[in-house]
């Protein structure tokens, strides 16, 4: 029931067979895990009590945002509190992005019907309160705090016809996404909280710099030579991550200081499966994550 390091604060809830777990919330006084399934387009999702750890599955249609595959060629729609938010043609690179933050709900894609569009709905009320064309920004990583919401491409995406990545910021009712940053090739991961946001960027393949920026003020905390961090998340004046190696042999939980970029262990756990880990959140005190058919709760 733990790894072999700080075992007495270690557990774990399995996951059921046939999905892909790929995201983990808090939500109202319960941690929810939710995903698509291996086969189809059913989507499903596990609730779990964060102090006993029983577990319910249910079909939510993926949390405030349901995307779902339109009968007619190759677009799909994106429904928020129920009602059609937008159409999007459906490919590769048309990966629908979306982030919590401010009491908002952020939602990027680079191919609505209207372009690239960067749209913001109440979470009180699912009503639209903001949309913004954008450059057309492949699969980009996106985060959202007070401040407003965080793009930057993945190492996999980027902007047509630059070589580069930008760290784009739009405020809530801005009309135009302001460039911060210029030059890294991509951004691993971004989390945000109050007027903070934390992101990874790598430049070439051996420099991997932590920044922090609050408001629109940024800053390098670490640079590295290498880097394996998924699932980043605050909590309790930290960063909490998971790092492993690409199909290695073990998962390590991470907490990193917010104001300095300190690392130390706190977790280490097998590695189950390679392509099913990263999922992460902080909540009620612990710092959950999913790695393969398991959800870990570490602190």
């Amino acid at each position: 029931m733990s790894g072999n390091l700080l075992a007495a604060v270690v557990a774990w809830v399995f996951l059921p067979a046939g999905a892909f777990w790929g995201n983990v919330v808090g939500d109202h006084g319960r941690v929810v895990v939710w995903g698509y399934a291996q086969q189809g387009n059913a989507c499903f999702a596990l609730t779990v009590d964060p102090s006993s750890r029983r577990s319910r599955l249910g079909h939510p249609g993926c949390a405030h945002v349901t995307s779902l595959l339109a009968p007619d060629v190759g677009w799909s729609t994106v429904r928020v509190g129920g009602r059609l938010a937008f159409r999007y043609s459906n490919s590769s690179d048309a990966k629908v992005a979306w982030a919590y933050g401010g009491g908002s709900l952020w939602i990027y894609d680079v191919a609505t019907s209207r372009g690239p569009m960067l749209y913001r709905y109440s979470l009180r009320t699912a009503r639209l309160q903001q949309s913004v064309p954008f450059p057309r920004l492949y699969k980009p990583v996106l985060a959202a705090n007070d401040a407003g919401a965080w793009l930057m491409a993945n190492p996999s995406g980027g902007v047509s016809g630059e070589r580069s990545a930008s760290l784009y910021f739009v405020s809530p009712r801005a009309r135009h996404p302001r460039v911060l940053q210029h030059g890294t090739r991509a951004a691993l991961w971004m989390t945000g909280h109050g007027n903070t946001l934390w992101l990874e960027t790598v430049t070439g393949v051996r420099t991997f710099k932590l920044w922090r920026y609050d408001g629109t003020h940024g800053r390098v905390l670490s640079t590295k030579a290498q880097s394996t961090l998924y699932g980043a998340s605050y909590g309790n004046g930290a960063l909490w991550g998971v790092s492993a190696r690409y199909c290695g042999e073990r998962a390590r939980a991470l907490r990193i200081d917010a104001q300095t970029g300190a690392t130390r262990t706190v977790a280490d756990v097998p590695l189950l499966d390679c392509n099913q880990i990263g999922a992460g959140v902080y909540y009620r005190s612990w710092f959950w994550f999913v790695d393969g058919d398991k959800l870990y709760r570490v602190r």
